[in-house]
């Protein structure tokens, strides 16, 4: 019995590692820039779009975009004056790419 539920938990200890390994690379990068929420925002669109992004979505503090299996995040903190960028996806490479495709956008 000792043996089977050691196997049991092996098993299901192997299996949540391995689905943990699978999940979406993440990279991240922020900027320091005195900029009004609204022209944050605005300007972090259009560098999203000029990235080849086609579907953005503005919130509150937030831009969302999405580009087949990756998402891109970018908070805009003007209180702190700085704005944060986030890509997600399947491939660290590819998101790191989208990334930088957009920052490079951001600072035209």
């Amino acid at each position: 019995m000792k043996k089977l539920f050691a196997g049991a938990v092996l098993g299901a200890t192997v299996m949540f590692s391995q689905a943990a390994l699978a999940g979406p690379a993440v990279t991240t990068e922020w900027i320091e820039a005195k900029v009004p929420l609204e022209a944050c925002k605005s300007r972090v669109a259009d560098a999203i779009r000029a990235a080849g992004i086609r579907e953005v979505d503005p919130k509150q503090y937030t831009v969302f975009a999405h580009a087949g299996e990756f998402t891109l995040a970018v908070r805009c903190m003007p209180d702190q004056g700085v704005i944060f960028f986030i890509a997600s996806g399947p491939r660290l490479k590819e998101a790191d790419k989208l990334l930088d495709d957009v920052l490079a956008a951001y600072r035209r």
